[in-house]
């Protein structure tokens, strides 16, 4: 079946129940494997779906039996994002109409600042409910433990790789986890008449890209040997983005390395 994210979810449970093996795939994966397409709906879908089961049924990969603390931590991650959003929407319109009608804007931000305020108070106590899911659970708190290690990658960043990764049980390569992030540069190259630059793929998990991004940007600026990494390849020409995209996968890197090693990470003096 297509992946479908929460309205899968019951449907998927049910059927491991019953120990039904279930491969889900991604709408996406199905589409683009079938080449050009021209209408949609329910009966098509399905016949489209069975159609990629049956032609790569070699690639399938069930799922196995849900771990329900994951999924705890990937819906208390989505109720968070919903809560910076909230916060995000009251703020912004303020800042603007501060500068063009100041009046209003104070009596806007008096009415605001208890919402704000609320959603900022929830905002920790979902932080909080993170933290104690995953001290319940040995497994994950090592694994956090060991993530959290590598300087630059926060609490966020890490809990985002535990659900993303089933807990480092999935994409354990790291190439196959840059890609997946979106940080792995590809080639665009074809014979002598075209010679792109080298660039990422869109099609990446851009909330984690998102906050590999901001990891980045946080060692660049308080990581003493990612700093002089930076700088160094800043002053050899290198455009900046690409440099934060190398210090994006260098944090992956380090972040499967402690994993697999089973030891926190340790600057090289």
């Amino acid at each position: 079946m297509e992946h479908t994210g929460l309205y899968s979810r019951e449907l998927v449970r049910a059927l491991m129940q019953i120990h039904a093996p279930v491969w889900l795939e991604s709408s996406l994966q199905i589409k683009k494997s079938l080449g050009f397409l021209r209408g949609k709906n329910d009966k098509i879908d399905a016949h489209r779906i069975a159609y990629y089961a049956e032609k790569y049924a070699d690639r399938a990969r069930l799922v196995q039996p849900n771990n329900e603390t994951l999924q705890k931590l990937q819906d208390l991650l989505a109720a968070r994002d919903r809560l910076l959003k909230s916060i995000g929407q009251l703020k912004r319109p303020l800042h603007e109409l501060k500068r063009i009608d100041p009046d209003t804007y104070k009596y806007l931000q008096r009415i605001n600042r208890p919402v704000i305020n609320q959603l900022r108070k929830s905002l920790h106590q979902i932080k909080n409910e993170i933290l104690q899911v995953i001290n319940s659970d040995e497994n994950l708190k090592r694994l956090y433990l060991l993530v959290t290690s590598v300087k630059g990658v926060g609490m966020v960043l890490c809990v985002q790789l535990l659900v993303y990764t089933h807990a480092f049980t999935r994409l354990q390569n790291s190439r196959q986890l840059a890609c997946y992030a979106g940080v792995a540069p590809f080639e665009h190259t074809s014979g002598s008449s075209i010679k792109g630059r080298t660039h990422t793929s869109n099609f990446a998990n851009m909330t984690l890209k998102s906050s590999l991004h901001l990891a980045a940007i946080s060692s660049i600026q308080h990581n003493p040997d990612l700093k002089k990494y930076y700088h160094r390849k800043v002053l050899e020409g290198k455009s900046k983005m690409s440099v934060i995209n190398a210090v994006r996968a260098k944090l992956l890197y380090r972040v499967l390395a402690v994993v697999k090693r089973g030891t926190p990470y340790q600057n090289v003096a």
